[in-house]
């Protein structure tokens, strides 16, 4: 579905098409989209970018550290370098929890990353800074800096297609717009609203994992 389609279904669902109600339901969708976007689960708005890494040198604790990527840094999910195998994947910090995790470690560690932070939402830090042979001046296409992230729906044109998303998800839009504002709203509805939500994104997800053109098994009768 387009996003103009996804808007159009809710605003039929709620029985509302007044030009304000729909201005409302697009921001609904952005809010929901993007949430569910950052568990992973709408592939058509992920992007792959790929940096390389530069050692530190022991002084400075910004080189090797800070590393500025394209538009949506703010959307990362995933963050590895395939060469450190088992270790490949990053663990991503709060701005706070990264500061004093360099205060405890030095400000000018070097080693193999563990952690990463996004600061002023497009500069990727790392931490350890990479050490030369972790960060070598040529390296493989499996010693690079790995970003996963995804497109912010509020960016997306109506006309942009999702291609995961079916007409019979559009409840999961109305449930992640009221559980969110119930945050604030109706605390008191807050907890069975997001459970709804939930169970709506779990059921999407099984979507995604079935194949639902596949043929249905029928029994067979041998007479």
């Amino acid at each position: 579905m387009t996003k103009s389609e996804i808007i159009n279904a809710v605003v039929e669902l709620i029985q509302d098409s007044s030009a304000p109600m729909r201005a409302n339901v697009g921001r609904w969708v952005n809010l929901v989209l993007d949430d569910i976007a950052s568990r992973g689960l709408l592939h058509s708005l992920q992007r792959e970018e790929r940096a390389t890494m530069l050692p530190g040198n022991g002084v400075d604790m910004n080189t090797g550290r800070n590393y500025d990527l394209n538009t949506d840094t703010d959307k990362v999910y995933k963050v590895f370098i395939p060469a450190l195998g088992s270790d490949a994947a990053l663990k991503k910090l709060s701005q706070d929890e990264f500061l004093n995790q360099m205060m405890i470690d030095g400000f000018v560690m070097t080693g193999k990353p563990r952690y990463y932070c996004i600061f002023g939402l497009k500069t990727l830090r790392l931490h350890p800074i990479p050490t030369a042979d972790v960060a070598p001046a040529t390296p493989t296409e499996l010693q690079k800096l790995y970003v996963w992230k995804y497109k912010d729906p509020a960016s997306l044109t109506e006309n942009d297609d999702i291609t995961e998303w079916k007409l019979k998800h559009t409840p999961c839009i109305v449930a992640g717009a009221y559980a969110y504002g119930a945050r604030f709203d109706s605390l008191g509805d807050y907890a069975p609203t997001k459970m709804e939500y939930e169970n709506l994104i779990v059921r999407m997800f099984h979507d995604q994992e079935s194949d639902l053109d596949l043929a249905h098994a029928t029994a067979y009768n041998d007479y």
